[in-house]
């Protein structure tokens, strides 16, 4: 939603000059550490819709403390399992400001957010407030893959096609459409019933459905 809201209104030319960069050459990883301003894109796309919104697990090795209510100390000892929750971090204004909840790639990003603004690099890029990929040294393992796949798709897309809402999304309230959460997060699909059948085995007898969809504009 967020992304290609944003690319359909303004990211075509800078994917023109990307292309126009090529040569007529296939696209290589060294190229896709140009295109800033779309990690930037991506990075925020990740942070408001992180993947597995969730977190992940894992096990304190040692005794720890951390600030409970009140400001007083609570034990946390060795063995216990704790979350590393994405949802909350990345959408809090106390660690992202007041347009917490707001789309925008310009926002005051951390160097190691955005692999110190070189475009792209095959390390995690996270900090203590963002992690779409979890944290080293237990990251995710394709995480370097989806990087690659998704400018390379993204460029080939905003190459021949502008998009443009459906008229179930153009008037969507950004503060109320947050998703669907299974597991691994994906947009509500506006267009069925709030609720419908689940697959057998497939989960609770009735879900909320997934999807989005867009109108694909040929580019002239």
């Amino acid at each position: 939603y967020s992304i290609l809201v944003s690319f359909g209104t303004g990211e075509e030319p800078r994917v023109d000059g990307f292309f126009h960069s090529l040569d007529g050459r296939d696209m290589t990883y060294k190229d896709l550490a140009n295109l800033k301003f779309m990690t930037k894109c991506i990075m925020e796309t990740l942070r408001l819709w992180p993947a597995v919104a969730n977190g992940t697990f894992r096990e304190i090795q040692f005794d720890d403390y951390i600030k409970g209510p009140d400001g007083k100390d609570v034990l946390i000892p060795k063995g216990t399992y704790c979350r590393v929750i994405n949802w909350s971090r990345h959408r809090n204004p106390e660690l992202w400001g007041a347009d917490s909840n707001e789309f925008n790639p310009d926002r005051e990003w951390q160097d190691t957010e955005i692999w110190n603004g070189e475009g792209l690099r095959a390390y995690n890029p996270a900090s203590e407030r963002f992690s779409p990929f979890t944290f080293q040294p237990r990251d995710c393992i394709g995480k370097n893959f989806a990087h690659m796949e998704m400018r390379a798709i993204l460029c080939y897309l905003l190459r021949d096609f502008s998009f443009e809402l459906t008229d179930e999304y153009s008037g969507v309230d950004p503060e109320t459409f947050q998703g669907v959460n299974y597991g691994t997060m994906g947009p509500q699909d506006l267009t069925q019933p709030e609720m419908v059948e689940s697959l057998p085995g497939w989960g609770p007898p009735r879900r909320k459905p997934t999807g989005l969809f867009v109108k694909p504009l040929p580019r002239k």
